[in-house]
């Protein structure tokens, strides 16, 4: 009787097997890398709508002016010998976990640096800030707002014009108050994210104009507001709103491409070189001699109190104490830091004062 071993499995069989197995697991990442884009596709839309739905009672509110109750007391100072505390990307909130873990694989140390959020600007300046942050990203026909586009795009506004209208809704509605200042940052950072966003070119620079003048109309405290070198009083500026750029030569040397001296602009253009044009300069780190500096030449500067949630009171005084004129943070003392209580706040609490 003859006896016949069994056939081992073929080559070919175990090589579809494996490449079966790597089908599936590749269907797998696919499939789940496409329910996290939808899922933060969906965070941003839902940002947005709620913009809008706030946006929309905001308008419809049956609201009668009144007066801000702003101090007076620094009625007679030049505009740049006023410090205010300002908020740090005034309209971010937290990513979800989900987020924070995507952003952690590929950028570990910005993870925790992002769990903070602001109120909404309404309820921020009904607390009394004065000076925002806002960051804008161009897609060729409208300006949005993220900090990092799909990963950390929720936010209290998703549409810069409609900040800008809210800002002047308030403002309409709470009269006589400090003057306001805006960071306007163009960014262009991870634009991979979304195929739709394009880079600040002179079309944007013009649209962006168009967009803070209609939206500020008369409130608007533009470069040719501005006779010669001297600013105006804090009196004469009650009920205005300035905007400035953060630091950034491709989009100042951009806007100021046939409007050298700013004429006909919205905005002030900011700059560490102590460029003729730059009314303004953005300059994180208060110790930095260079503070100092430019407050020789005349240029108003934004420091940081705190960066990155390390928070303390010796960069705070150094802060507050630099003659920076605007003192940036994430925590103003509407909304501490969660597990320390710090808050970014001059000597008293306030949030406005003389510079030192």
């Amino acid at each position: 009787m003859e006896l016949r071993a069994t056939a081992p499995a073929s080559e070919g069989d175990a090589v579809k097997k494996v490449l079966t197995i790597v089908g599936v697991v590749l269907g797998v990442v696919v499939l789940a890398f496409g329910g996290l884009v939808v899922h933060f596709l969906y965070l941003g839309d839902e940002s947005t709508r709620h913009q809008a739905e706030r946006m929309q009672e905001l308008r419809s509110a049956d609201v009668s002016p009144t007066a801000s109750g702003d101090t007076h007391a620094f009625d007679e100072l030049p505009y740049d010998e006023l410090q205010v505390i300002a908020t740090h990307n005034s309209y971010v909130l937290r990513p979800t976990w989900l987020q924070t873990e995507v952003i952690r694989l590929v950028e570990p140390a910005e993870a925790p640096a992002l769990q903070y959020e602001h109120a909404t600007l309404t309820e921020q300046l009904d607390a009394g800030v004065r000076s925002f942050e806002l960051d804008i990203r161009w897609d060729g026909s409208h300006f949005t707002m993220s900090h990092v586009p799909l990963v950390a795009n929720r936010a209290t506004d998703t549409d810069f014009g409609l900040a800008l209208e809210e800002i002047a809704l308030w403002s309409t509605r709470n009269t006589d108050h400090l003057p306001i200042s805006v960071m306007v940052e163009v960014k262009t950072d991870y634009m991979f994210l979304d195929p739709r966003l394009r880079a600040f070119d002179a079309v944007a620079a013009d649209a962006l104009d168009e967009l803070v003048a209609g939206a500020l109309g008369s409130r608007l405290f533009a470069p040719d507001d501005l006779a010669g070198d001297a600013w105006p009083t804090v009196g004469e500026l009650r009920d205005r709103v300035l905007l400035y750029f953060g630091n950034n030569e491709e989009v100042r040397e951009t806007y100021l491409d046939g409007h050298s001296g700013l004429e006909g602009r919205s905005l002030f253009t900011s700059s560490k070189t102590g460029a003729a044009d730059a009314r303004f300069a953005i300059v994180d780190d208060p110790a930095d001699p260079l503070v100092a500096a430019l407050l020789e030449q005349g240029v108003i500067v934004r420091t940081r109190a705190d960066a990155d949630l390390a928070t303390g009171a010796e960069r705070l005084a150094d802060a507050v104490g630099s003659g920076a004129q605007i003192v940036s943070t994430d925590f103003p003392p509407s909304e501490p830091q969660e597990g320390t209580g710090y808050v970014a706040a001059f000597p008293g609490g306030t949030l406005i004062r003389a510079t030192p």
